[in-house]
């Protein structure tokens, strides 16, 4: 990642959760992974996952681009969801695409 980075706190589904780590024990970096995930779809189209997550949920807080973070504000905004919603639906695609989860 280069240029500005910002700090964003997500609370992720337990299984999206679960996965993410899953994947860092293995291959690296947790914030690169959201990264890549916000980065990778189309996030004004992309299905939206229920996502029931509340104050009990666990909070993590990635550093992902500065392109990234406007990505997901600006189409969370656009489509009336929230950020947690619409990162958790590009996370749990872009962890359906990978072959070793």
């Amino acid at each position: 990642m280069k240029g500005r980075r910002v700090r964003l706190f997500l609370r992720l589904t337990a299984e999206v959760n679960n996965r993410l780590r899953m994947l860092m024990r293995y291959h690296g970096e947790l914030s690169d992974y959201i990264d890549q995930a916000l980065m990778a779809f189309d996030l004004r189209s992309i299905d939206l996952i229920p996502v029931a997550v509340g104050r009990r949920t666990r909070g993590m807080t990635a550093v992902i681009s500065g392109a990234a973070n406007t990505r997901l504000r600006t189409a969370a905004r656009r489509r009336g969801c929230t950020v947690t919603e619409l990162a958790n639906s590009a996370l749990h695609k872009w962890l359906g695409e990978k072959k070793d989860l």
